[in-house]
């Protein structure tokens, strides 16, 4: 009987201790196994990672999305719908976009119609288990607020064929002087300065327009270094002085004129980006053009240094008077506004048309004018006139200014009916593209001042016409120098279609702005 009782108390006994080795947690190991992802749902599956850093921004074109995100590891794939706010769910639109090895992967969304979207992201692996779901919500940009660059991607299309078809095809990585390429008559092909610099005219204004839209800054900022170095290579050193030579020789034949367009563009470049390397170039050039500056023709500067050459013109004088005014306004050292005033001067007494207040070409030391008038010459004179009134507010210089341009605009413009604009508009009526381009930077002057828009139009229209038809080659979107004048071409200068780039880049900047 003891032993039946001894028995029952040990059972009793024996039964407590495993109640409470159980609640204790004895039985069983205190440690779980490890899970890859650290995560079991309520079976004891793995659940898939989410997605990180899921983001949304919209782009410089209407009705897109740029979607991004970070893969988590072990998922194949990530789906990724999207709806619009307030729709029915039914509407959803679903992308599955596999993964192989990238970290990052991005997606765009073109959507249909504007609004704000609900963006959702789920990670899925090999056996199609999912994620929890990742969601943000962006809205792309509406029609109406896309900023309009028409003519900075006109101008983008035509500098990239010409980096194509004449850039870097010989050792000097420069402008080719044509298309089809040019092997001589001369020399190996490679444009003379005066084409170099109408190319880097025309990627100067571009790189400037550029750099407000993000899509194009940094294709164009990253050429600036090549194209620094490439009409750098055209520096000479004669008479003890540095200037840009027609040939990238000693020796080889110097302008005065070739050298201030460049200036001028050094100027801009300083004006864009701060860096001192593009002042140092403007202020070579304005040295240089010191020594043309003599008593000869009472002032002015002469047109030419090597060979001698005797005549004063108004294309080296006049554009010296516009980098005067801009050497003041970067530095405000006060010789550069001096010998502005006394060039702008020199150019009314003597070079200027009191008829029509257009420009001449050139004098002589026996003060002899040759009277042959271009657009350029009154172009930049209507410029100098235009910084001069800004810098001084002396009114006489808006006056003038004002006056050349009435009379320019009459002279270089003829009123044709056009099929492709479907209306009749202010046409260039010339064959010398980069003579018109250097008038509209006075065009350009003026109108920031007195906000007449018909000179500025005109360009626009012009320009507009001549991508709409037949000038513009279909094939590599080079435009005709001659199209203007009824004729067509056979081969394609630099010289020209730089000049068509900067014109096109010079009218994107306007749209930007609005005006």
């Amino acid at each position: 009987m003891k032993n039946i009782r001894f028995n029952m108390l040990l059972g009793i006994c024996i039964f407590f201790l495993s109640v409470l080795l159980g609640a204790c947690g004895g039985g069983g190991s205190p440690v779980m196994d490890e899970i890859d992802d650290g995560k079991q749902d309520g079976q004891g599956q793995k659940i898939v990672p989410p997605v990180a850093d899921l983001m949304a921004e919209k782009t410089e074109r209407a009705n897109e999305l740029q979607v991004s995100w970070t893969n988590p590891v072990g998922a194949i794939s990530v789906e990724i719908t999207y709806l619009l706010e307030g729709d029915k769910f039914e509407n959803v639109t679903k992308k599955n976009i596999r993964i192989a090895t990238e970290k990052v992967s991005t997606l765009l969304i073109v959507v249909s119609e504007p609004g704000s979207y609900i963006i959702t992201a789920v990670a899925v692996d090999n056996y199609g288990r999912r994620s929890d779901e990742l969601t943000v919500i962006a809205t792309p940009l509406r029609e109406e607020e896309v900023v309009r660059t028409h003519f900075l991607e006109r101008a983008d299309i035509l500098m990239t064929s010409l980096m194509n078809l004449y850039f870097g095809k010989s050792a000097r990585d420069c402008w080719n002087t044509k298309y089809p390429l040019a092997t001589g008559p001369y020399w190996d092909g490679d444009a003379v300065v005066w084409g170099q610099g109408a190319g880097f005219s025309g990627f100067v204004a571009l790189r400037e327009v550029s750099s407000r839209v993000p899509v194009y800054q940094k294709k164009y900022a990253d050429m600036t270094d090549r194209m620094y170095n490439s009409i750098n290579r055209f520096i000479t050193t004669d008479n003890n002085l540095k200037a840009y030579a027609v040939y990238p020789q000693n020796g080889n034949e110097r302008y005065y004129d070739d050298n201030v367009w460049i200036g001028l563009d050094m100027a801009e470049l300083y004006e864009q980006t701060k860096e001192k390397r593009f002042l140092e170039k403007a202020e070579m050039v304005w040295d240089y053009l010191m020594v043309g500056n003599t008593n000869s023709c009472g002032g002015g500067i002469l047109w030419r240094e090597k060979p001698v050459y005797s005549n004063k013109h108004t294309c080296s004088t006049a554009p010296a008077a516009v980098l005067g005014c801009k050497l003041y306004q970067i530095t405000k050292e006060q010789k550069y506004l001096d010998k502005a005033k006394e060039l702008y001067v020199w150019l009314i007494q003597y070079m200027q048309d009191p008829g029509d207040y257009l420009f001449y070409d050139n004098i002589t030391p026996s003060l002899t004018i040759g009277k042959s008038k271009y657009s350029y010459n009154s172009g930049q004179p209507m410029q100098a006139a235009c910084l001069l009134y800004n810098i001084t507010g002396e009114q006489q210089y808006l006056t003038d200014a004002q006056q050349i341009a009435r009379s320019a605009h009459k002279k270089w413009f003829t009123l044709y009916d056009s099929k492709e604009l479907r209306e009749k508009i202010y046409c260039i009526n010339g064959d010398h593209i980069w003579f018109y381009s250097v008038l509209f930077r006075g065009f350009l002057e003026l109108y920031k001042i007195d906000g007449r828009r018909e000179y500025v139009t005109a360009f626009e229209k012009s320009m507009l016409q001549a991508w709409k038809s037949e000038c513009r080659n279909q094939n590599t979107n080079l435009l005709s120098n001659k199209y203007f004048v009824g004729k067509t071409n056979t081969s394609w200068e630099i010289l020209h279609e730089g000049a068509f780039v900067e014109i096109l880049a010079r009218l994107a900047m306007l749209e930007l702005e609005g005006k």
